[in-house]
């Protein structure tokens, strides 16, 4: 029989309100960001590359925060149908050499890495949002000290970013 283990625990949520327009925000958020490359990352497996080669294509490759868009789900074109216009994207950011670190320390961390961004127009007054999870909060709930220092500089590196992009 299977064995079901649940936590509670408490997750930080940060919002910035960026004063730009919600086109204006997707694209500055994508600038600041380097691309992940299935295709890259499908040659580096299959040569059984290093992992500095690995390392070395990451950093070639992350934007100048060192994270990359890992993916993406436009989320409003579909749900808009339903009525109501609505501007609501998300993002999966991260760094898979800084992930590497992470998982190795703490499997169930996949839960959590790539960490999750979203990007809204609710239509208020001071413009288009970011909203993220605090990468330091959601690695806390795994209860592993040796994940504070990773959890703290993806916190520096997303912070960076949204500075950047909220300028």
């Amino acid at each position: 029989m299977p064995r079901l283990s649940t936590a509670t625990a408490g997750i930080e949520r940060s919002t910035v309100a960026t004063g730009l327009t919600y086109p204006a925000l997707v694209a500055a958020f994508e600038r600041e960001l380097g691309q992940f490359d299935p295709a890259a990352a499908a040659r580096l497996v299959e040569a059984r590359a290093s992992w500095s080669e690995v390392e070395r294509e990451v950093e070639r490759r992350a934007g100048p925060h060192g994270l990359l868009i890992v993916g993406h789900a436009d989320q409003g074109p579909i749900v808009s149908l339903s009525g109501r216009a609505i501007r609501c994207s998300l993002y999966l950011v991260g760094n898979p050499v800084i992930a590497a670190r992470i998982l190795q320390i703490d499997v169930r961390a996949g839960l959590y890495v790539p960490f999750r961004v979203c990007l809204y127009d609710d239509g208020g007054p001071d413009g288009a949002c970011i909203a993220f999870d605090r990468p330091s909060s959601f690695l806390a709930t795994l209860e592993r000290p040796e994940l504070t220092e990773l959890g703290t500089l993806l916190d520096r590196k997303i912070d960076g970013l949204v500075a950047a992009v909220a300028r």
